[in-house]
């Protein structure tokens, strides 16, 4: 790749998304002919971007249903949470430090989940994932004092690793620019809703057949998704040879740009600021160990034909071989800890998603079944479900106004679309986080009627479930060469955050008393959260300064057949 295809000056993840006049040698959307596939496909049939609706959709299923078996058992015990204290001895507060180190093991394991996915396949590592973690979950029953809790724990959350990460890229391996919004948004709600319903499930089994069962289900539910993906799940990893380094068919455009012209030359050029390269589109030849003739199918660029995978070659559970890049990969993470959008957006996908509701979280058993409200279990599950409604509104918003917004915008900008654009879907956050949290800590000790509780545990699943998507568009809307690393990144800081919050909060309750804590954390909740107006006015600059570095790094990456 050629270093002089690229502008240091341009901000990475700046790119035209709409091409209203048909002006571009790009490849456009069919449904909308004006839209700009971002990134580029090749030519090759089984690209997965150039996978059929069907296909990708029942991969897309393949996630979901990953997602909400893995998930939900790290959230199954908030519900029951005293029922096992009383029945085990094992204390609350170590309760909430086994979740910490669970969700501690889910973020830094994915260092190495990652490296081992995209050196040997996303697809075994999901599976391994799976098996192990349906053992894991039939012995935590078994585990009744404080040193065996704590270890299942952490292995439930080493073999979970993979939720956390790795299904953010499987979209974004299938799903162009434009899609992405909604198809995140998906991953959303199937992550919030698992952790909201598994309290509401628990609850009912926990009062039917013990708490014992709550894990016990989890564990079958693992199993039926282990079968569902080990029969349909296809592998993403594609290694996309392209002669282009810019996004949206090498094009990096600066807001406000002219038009544009194309020389036909083979070379990169610009024009009022806009820079375009009009190299031809990438051709992907195969090598010959990778054809199989018997299967050769009509996709063909010249005299290069692309093979087609039968069924059963789509469930090997072996990628094809690559030179090792293991250290490579687990480093690359930590690169983007200096990037500030990146660890901006790490920060409020940790907040939102398991901080604040953390807070909440720890404190729902006791303040429910308290001498005041004095909620049996199953009144505690059903309070929950508050949270899932929450979290379907959130969602909705997020599926239905996300897509909508980012091309308005990108239309209004002349067809210039920035990473920021997604982030106006976060407006509410600043306001509602902290009034969910006052009403929640405040209310309880001065005992609000209960259906002021189940109303903050709405609005903050809410909230919690716009950043499940928004924190991950923008951040791979606007690093999307390397997105496979920084979403790591963005994981270790969010459970790093949920560790700390999940470790802490019995001290800081203990310290200052629930309503002056929910206090503290409101205003703290306010500030930070307000800081997306501040990222909206500067994030392009942000992303501007780290060009060159993040050029260079996907230069070196795509050297070792790294990059996405």
């Amino acid at each position: 790749m050629s270093s002089n295809i690229h502008d240091d000056n341009i901000a990475p993840g700046t790119v035209r998304l709409i091409d209203p006049d048909g002006e571009l040698n790009v490849k456009h959307s069919e449904g909308q002919g004006d839209i700009v596939l971002v990134p580029t496909p090749s030519e090759d049939p089984e690209d997965p971007l150039n996978w059929s609706k069907k296909r990708k959709l029942l991969h897309t299923s393949c996630m979901v249903m990953y997602t909400v078996m893995i998930v939900f058992p790290s959230a199954a015990v908030y519900s029951v949470a005293k029922p096992i204290s009383t029945s085990t001895g094992i204390s609350i507060t170590t309760i909430n430090r086994g979740t910490g180190v669970m969700f501690l093991l889910y973020g830094w394991s994915t260092v190495l989940w990652q490296a081992v996915a995209l050196q040997y396949g996303k697809r075994p590592v999901y599976l391994i994932s799976a098996a192990a973690s349906v053992v894991v979950m039939a012995v935590a029953p078994m585990c009744r004092s404080s040193g065996t809790y704590l270890a299942i724990r952490i292995l439930q959350g080493f073999f979970g690793g993979p939720v956390e990460s790795l299904c953010e890229i499987s979209m974004t391996d299938i799903w162009f620019a434009h899609e992405r919004p909604l198809y995140i948004a998906l991953y959303g709600v199937s992550l919030g809703a698992s952790g909201k319903l598994a309290p509401v499930f628990s609850a009912f089994i926990n009062s039917g057949m013990g708490w014992e069962w709550t894990l016990w289900w989890c564990a079958i539910g693992i199993g039926i998704a282990f079968v569902f993906c080990l029969l349909l799940m296809e592998e993403t990893n594609y290694d996309r040879r392209t002669t282009q380094s810019l996004s949206s068919s090498s094009q990096a455009i600066h807001e406000g740009a002219g038009e544009l012209e194309l020389c036909g030359t083979g070379k990169t050029t610009a024009k009022n600021g806009v820079q375009v390269s009009d190299s031809p589109l990438p051709t992907d030849k195969k090598s010959s160990e990778d054809q199989h003739p018997s299967d050769v199918v009509a996709a063909e660029l010249g005299h290069i034909a692309y093979p087609r995978k039968t069924y059963w070659q789509k469930l090997s559970v072996i990628d094809k071989k690559r030179p090792n890049r293991m250290l490579d990969i687990m480093w690359a993470p930590f690169k983007f800890f200096t990037f500030p959008v990146v660890v901006w957006a790490g920060f409020m996908y940790g907040l939102q998603g398991l901080v604040y509701p953390g807070i909440l979280n720890a404190t729902a058993s006791v303040i429910y079944t308290n001498s005041y409200y004095h909620f049996s279990s199953d009144a505690v599950g059903f309070a929950y479900f508050a949270a899932v409604v929450g979290m379907v509104l959130g969602s909705l918003w997020v599926t239905l106004a996300g897509p909508w917004l980012v091309i308005r915008l990108a239309r209004r900008r002349g067809g210039i679309s920035e990473p920021e654009d997604i982030l106006w879907l976060f407006l509410a956050s600043a306001v509602v986080v902290p009034f969910a949290l006052i009403l929640w800590g405040v209310g309880s000790q001065h005992h609000v009627h209960w259906f002021g509780l189940v109303f903050a545990q709405a609005i903050l699943a809410i909230s919690s479930t716009l950043c499940l998507s928004t924190a991950i568009q923008y951040a791979t809307s606007a690093y999307r060469d390397l997105s496979g690393e920084l979403i790591t990144t963005i994981i270790l800081i969010r459970n790093t955050l949920s560790f700390a919050i999940n470790y802490g909060i019995n001290p800081w309750i203990d310290a200052m008393g629930t309503r002056n804590t929910f206090i503290t954390a409101a205003m703290i909740a306010f500030v930070l959260n307000s800081t997306m107006f501040v990222v909206i006015r500067f994030g392009r600059r942000l992303r501007e300064h780290s060009a060159r570095r993040y050029w260079t790094y996907v230069e070196k990456a795509r050297a070792k057949g790294l990059g996405h």
